[in-house]
């Protein structure tokens, strides 16, 4: 993250992506994930706050007006921000030799559980253990490595569905 001392306004509207200057009125709504680190929305207006009603569906919300920081409170802000943060480890791996072996190759879960669970409540009403979202997360994984070999087999850098 780099410092932008040229920077002539604070953010931009979440919704419609117009400038909100430092110093200035703008909307943020009450809704605690919408203020969260990873969202963090901030409207320039009631009606770009309104807009953002359709998409987060929220019961109830409302639009509290705030003030953004001016220039230098925020260049202070970014300063401190920099200053905190520990540089992230990077982990950088060579291409794959052929063939492509998953046995080296930490995964997470592959598969949206909620899902999963639901499909088989919804057909047989089972429940799902998690050693079951475990083995179909080998298995996708290994289906992967299999399409990654055929489209490197073809001359491809890209995966497609007929790679499956």
């Amino acid at each position: 993250m780099t410092l932008n001392l040229e920077q002539t306004y604070w953010r931009k509207c979440s919704s419609c992506k117009k400038e909100i200057p430092f110093g200035a009125k703008y909307q943020r709504c009450s809704v605690s994930t919408c203020n969260a680190r990873k969202t963090d929305y901030a409207f320039c207006s009631v009606a770009c706050w309104d807009a953002h009603l359709g998409v987060e569906n929220h019961r109830e919300s409302s639009a509290d007006e705030e003030r953004a920081p001016t220039k230098e409170q925020f260049l202070r802000e970014q300063e401190k921000t920099m200053t905190s943060e520990t540089p992230k480890k990077i982990i950088v791996r060579d291409a794959p030799s052929t063939p492509v072996s998953g046995d080296n190759i930490e995964t997470d879960v592959l598969v949206v559980v909620s899902k999963v669970k639901k499909l088989i409540k919804d057909v047989s009403d089972y429940n799902t253990s998690a050693c079951a979202v475990d083995a179909l997360t080998e298995i996708v994984k290994k289906e992967c490595l299999k399409a990654i070999e055929t489209a490197k087999a073809s001359g491809r850098k890209t995966v497609m569905g007929r790679d499956f």
